[in-house]
């Protein structure tokens, strides 16, 4: 029977979070019979999946576990679960996230008029709370802001920040019939998606409640020091650029996605070296020689004055140097460094 909403929710050695997950996934007020859990054991090495078949055996007509033989990370997890899922929307949660238990409620309201996408406002949590009841957080207004877009509207739109995919529910057949899958086996992967499903939808709602709590530490794939998977915001990135060439979206966005690739693919990942990594990572040709082929003109067209001013240098440099050396971009790094201590 299709359900209203789908929760997905991806697992890897999660055992120490996932009960705080299930327990707000399993306790909203909506009524069982309009929603579906969906969690995906990616090939976990601990507990995870022995506690995931507990949850499908005290709630067989609720929770559904689907389990991999080989890690294929978030985005694989969450591809497999949104092609067996029976929602009409789909809801995403991290496992060491967890919701207000009126999420579900807060998102019905906003899927009256038949939105393409419902997002809703998150609190950032800092400590993991000891106790497995999930308290509810004190609600603002419940003004929902609704958005239609023809044509016309969608380049302003692409721009317009709708929260994170975990903070958002996005009807299943607008994923499907457009074939906006994650990227898979690569961390990051939500930066080539989120992107990719704007350019299909025509009319979204923000909800001012809060319906996510983000779990934020450092065993966190954004937060881990020194690790290899960063790259991968660079990879996703570049399939985001690529997918938009092929299906026409970078000749009639040009500008648009020119902006988000500067401040997404050149400053964010540059900043996401420098502050989580000792050594700064060998990328900067690679960098360079993606922006110039696919923005070929930005030198002449790009407005970089409404930008940081450290980086407005770095971007002299990149027009100047045709490579550099890690070490080169050293004084980028004191610089960004000194500015956070401010």
């Amino acid at each position: 029977m299709e359900k209203v909403f789908s929760i997905i929710i991806p697992c890897y050695n999660a055992a120490d979070f996932i009960d705080r997950a299930m327990i707000s996934a399993i306790g909203q007020t909506v009524d069982h019979s309009l929603y579906e859990i969906i969690v995906v054991d990616d090939a976990s090495t601990d507990d995870t999946l022995s506690c995931l078949n507990n949850w499908e055996k005290k709630y067989p007509e609720t929770v559904k576990v689907i389990t991999n033989s080989t890690n294929l990370r978030q985005g694989g997890a969450r591809n497999k679960a949104i092609r067996q899922a029976s929602g009409q929307y789909i809801c995403f949660l991290d496992a060491d996230d967890w919701m207000e238990t009126d999420a579900l409620d807060t998102f019905m309201n906003g899927i009256k008029e038949d939105m393409d996408i419902v997002t809703a406002k998150y609190e950032e949590n800092y400590d993991y709370p000891d106790s497995l009841h999930v308290t509810k957080h004190s609600k603002t207004s419940e003004a929902c802001i609704e958005m239609e877009f023809a044509d016309s509207d969608l380049v302003q739109y692409i721009g317009t920040n709708l929260g994170y995919v975990w903070s958002s529910v996005y009807k299943r057949r607008i994923i499907v019939e457009n074939n906006v899958w994650f990227p898979e086996h690569l961390a990051y992967e939500d930066i080539y998606w989120q992107r990719l499903i704007k350019f299909y939808v025509q009319n979204a709602c923000i909800v001012n409640r809060v319906t996510h709590h983000h779990y934020n530490h450092q065993g966190s794939t954004m937060n881990t020091r020194n690790a290899s998977h960063h790259l991968d915001r660079l990879t996703c990135y570049e399939m985001f650029l690529d997918e938009c060439s092929k299906r026409d979206l970078l000749e009639n966005y040009y500008g648009q996605i020119m902006n988000d690739t500067m401040e997404t693919y050149v400053y964010n990942s540059f900043y996401m070296f420098f502050m989580n990594m000792d050594d700064i990572p060998d990328v900067y040709g690679r960098v360079r020689e993606t922006l110039y082929r696919y923005f070929p003109d930005w030198e002449s067209i790009y407005d970089d004055s409404e930008i940081p001013m450290v980086f407005q240098y770095l971007l002299k440099f990149i027009k100047k140097a045709n490579s550099a050396r890690p070490d080169e971009l050293q004084p980028f790094k004191d610089a960004i460094l000194e500015l956070v201590k401010e």
